[in-house]
């Protein structure tokens, strides 16, 4: 039986095109689009989801999720820069809200004189997506420096939980099997010299910036790090940089990214994700599993 969702004070659009809302720049209209300015109006959403029993996805920056053509059925949360802010606990603990980009949150920290976030200063997503995915870059991961989480359950309510207990390991988190909308993290940094952080933070942006295709529309690597040797490698190895589906494409400059180079449908993507995983396993043997989340328009 369909069940249907109260119009409530806390109103939603329509009509909105997801590709706005993503790196990859692909997918169709939300059914109902939320974008929420506080912890309570977050509460209040899915205190009426969980009597209607709809679905809804959390979406933050949008750099690690591919939505169909069709868009989604479903309530999308976006968690936006309405919901961003960074507050200093003491002198080495910073809690920052979920809708806080990466790339100034490293700022701060860097003017701030605080180390050990400039491997994420290139991670184009929000802090509450990093958190639920344990996102890493150059040998650094959230897991290093998270303490404690703030997150709602599927009822409202408001929970903290220890790093110690959120089963981080790579690309994973107890977020990645159960429900959880991330609202702040309580991270843990160390006195550096500001001049010294901001060096760091340029250094890894001209690396990121030499080695990967940062002009294009991507979610950046497609596929999780294989128990054996690296994604990039295995798909240059298998000659397919520069195959393409339609406008979704294996980057010519880094194998592991597949990018849309211009109008990519998701169906072009998924289509050239197939075909790098039937050939990276038809020649070496080794199976690839998407990192990037797919997000299908209806949802049992």
């Amino acid at each position: 039986m369909k069940s249907t969702l109260r119009r409530s004070s806390m109103n939603y659009k329509t009509g909105v095109q997801l590709k706005d809302y993503t790196t990859l720049k692909i997918g169709g209209e939300a059914a109902r689009f939320y974008e929420p300015e506080s912890i309570a109006e977050i509460q209040e959403i899915l205190k009426e989801h969980k009597e209607s029993n709809l679905p809804l996805v959390i979406l933050g920056n949008g750099s690690n999720m591919l939505f169909e053509d069709e868009g989604y059925d479903g309530s999308i949360i976006h968690i936006s820069d309405k919901l961003a802010g960074i507050e200093p606990m003491d002198e080495t603990t910073v809690r920052v809200y979920a809708g806080q980009e990466n790339g100034d949150l490293a700022l701060w920290l860097a003017d701030h004189g605080l180390g050990g976030f400039e491997f994420a200063s290139g991670i184009p997503g929000t802090v509450g997506g990093a958190v639920i995915m344990n996102a890493g870059a150059y040998d650094g991961e959230f897991k290093d420096i998270l303490k404690s989480v703030g997150y709602l359950d599927e009822n409202g309510d408001l929970h903290e939980a220890d790093a110690t207990n959120l089963d981080l390991g790579y690309r994973h988190s107890w977020f990645t099997d159960h429900f959880g909308v991330v609202v702040y993290a309580d991270l843990q940094f160390e006195p550096k010299p500001s001049k010294e952080v901001h060096a760091k933070i340029q250094e890894l942006h001209d690396k990121r910036y030499s080695k990967q295709p940062m002009d294009k529309a991507s979610a950046g690597s497609t596929f999780k790090r294989p128990s054996q040797g690296y994604a990039s490698a295995l798909i240059h190895q298998c000659g397919l940089q520069g195959r393409a589906v339609g406008d979704a494409m294996v980057s010519t400059k880094h194998a592991g990214f597949l990018i849309n180079d211009g109008n990519a449908s998701c169906k072009e993507f998924l289509e050239l994700v197939r075909i790098v995983e039937d050939e990276v396993l038809a020649q070496t043997g080794i199976k690839l599993d998407l990192e990037v989340r797919f997000i299908p328009k209806k949802t049992d």
